[in-house]
């Protein structure tokens, strides 16, 4: 009965994106058919970005398919309680497809993306229109952009090859310490403004969003207890554009024939957050307001970072803050025990964390890299639910055939201190990723 009814709702669930993806296509399809009797469409593949097909003349539909596979082996080792224990597994880390579609002259654009290997077979369900050159409106479930820099990148172009689950920081070395405590889910459902503008040659993306505040669940049903999430960032590039999506991700894959920078910030506050990173839901029980009902307290996030490249070098910088904040709080229904910022921390992830990487892309396709962060709770008690700990990676890379082909292995130390136990994890992963 629970696998017949775990069908049922993946069933239903599939039925709402796929009509909001078709909802999307129909405004797509007239214009599709009418440049389809065109001698001019095109049909092309480009090593590392996929498919490309083109109909018609001029700024007409162009869709881009692309096939992400990765299967990598990771080797590990935990010290814990005078205790080692070594593990060891095989996996397919990434298998994705992803198709986008845009009509310049509907202003139309739609994006999806399937995930094989995570808990939900879509990863993205997205419709955009722009309203203007510079100002575009998304209503869907994407990649948020109140999370740090390095969230807002595909996995495909992680610094750090490893497993991954439907785009969640739960295995730690692919993403590192900074997102695995205060990031969690990297996509989030809801309505997105995204806009752009010159200042000279000074680029600026100013964004806001509304969320559902529960992570990747935009298309499950909501619980309705939880508030909404209210977020914006602010990317200032005082040295021009990157190249493509280069300002959000690791490696300078593209070379930067000039230097780029790119600063940003961001804030989002989450209202009754029902999860402990705000990134999923219903997980958090045992707070309730004055009137003795179950309530939840509104997680805080506030992300500064920074990215350097030119001619292969990179050099990123991020550091983010989660708190919590309500009145009236309580850990009993007697409204008898106060639920203070230092309890708080047994239930949110609360503190702050400092993650650093840098590398270097050979013209021949190789690349060297390193990664240090350092995380730190807010309230060093026994239950909290975020602990001191430094992670630092080691890496090497090998891109081929315009990023189509990549190899890599990367090497992984992560120390982990709280008042009642301390562990060292050792974790090395080997990976091939293959673009189609």
């Amino acid at each position: 009965m629970a696998a017949s009814s775990q069908t049922k709702t993946n069933f239903i669930r599939m039925k709402k994106i796929l009509f909001l993806f078709c909802f999307a296509l129909l405004f797509i399809n007239n214009a599709a058919m009418a440049q389809l009797a065109q001698a001019d469409s095109t049909f092309v593949y480009i090593n590392g970005e996929g498919t490309f097909i083109k109909l018609g003349k001029g700024e007409g539909t162009v869709i881009n398919l692309l096939t992400t596979v990765q299967p990598g082996v990771q080797f590990g080792r935990l010290d814990s309680l005078s205790k080692k224990t070594n593990n060891s597994r095989m996996s397919l880390n990434l298998v994705r497809l992803s198709l986008m579609a845009t009509n310049a002259r509907n202003k139309v654009s739609v994006g999806l993306v399937t995930d094989f290997t995570g808990t939900s077979p879509i990863l993205e369900g997205w419709i955009g229109y722009d309203i203007s050159k510079r100002a575009k409106l998304i209503l869907g479930q994407k990649q948020s952009h109140t999370n740090n820099r390095l969230a807002m990148a595909d996995e495909r172009y992680a610094q750090t090859m490893g497993q991954t689950i439907a785009g969640k920081s739960n295995d730690g070395t692919l993403y590192g310490g900074l997102m695995q405590n205060f990031v969690g889910a990297t996509r989030e459902g809801g309505l997105f403004l995204e806009t752009n503008f010159n200042i000279n040659k000074m680029r600026i993306y100013p964004s806001v969003s509304l969320t559902t505040g529960e992570g990747q669940n935009f298309f499950s049903s909501q619980p309705t207890s939880s508030g909404f999430k209210y977020g914006g960032r602010l990317d200032i590039m005082p040295l021009g554009d990157f190249i493509k999506n280069n300002a959000f991700i690791a490696h300078d894959i593209y070379r930067e024939p000039k230097p780029k920078l790119a600063i940003g910030v961001a804030a989002s506050l989450n209202q009754k957050a029902s999860s402990p990173i705000g990134s999923e839901s219903a997980l958090i029980s045992g707070i309730y307001n004055a009137s003795g009902k179950a309530d939840l307290a509104d997680y805080r996030k506030i992300v500064v970072d920074f990215a350097f490249k030119n001619r292969g070098f990179a050099l990123i910088g991020e550091y983010i803050k989660n708190t919590v904040s309500g009145k009236d709080l309580f850990t009993n229904a007697g409204a008898t025990n106060k639920l203070t910022a230092e309890v708080a921390s047994t239930f949110y992830n609360l503190g702050s964390a400092v993650n650093i990487q840098s590398s270097y892309v050979f013209k021949t396709g190789w690349a060297i890299d390193g990664r240090y962060a350092i995380v730190k709770p807010e309230f060093d008690i026994a239950g909290s639910k975020v602990s001191d700990q430094k992670w630092a990676t080691f890496g090497i890379n090998k891109y081929i055939k315009n990023n189509a082909l990549r190899v890599g292995i990367n090497t992984n130390y992560i120390e982990s201190t709280s008042p009642t136990v301390s562990t060292k994890k050792w974790i090395n992963n080997f990976a091939v990723q293959i673009l189609l």
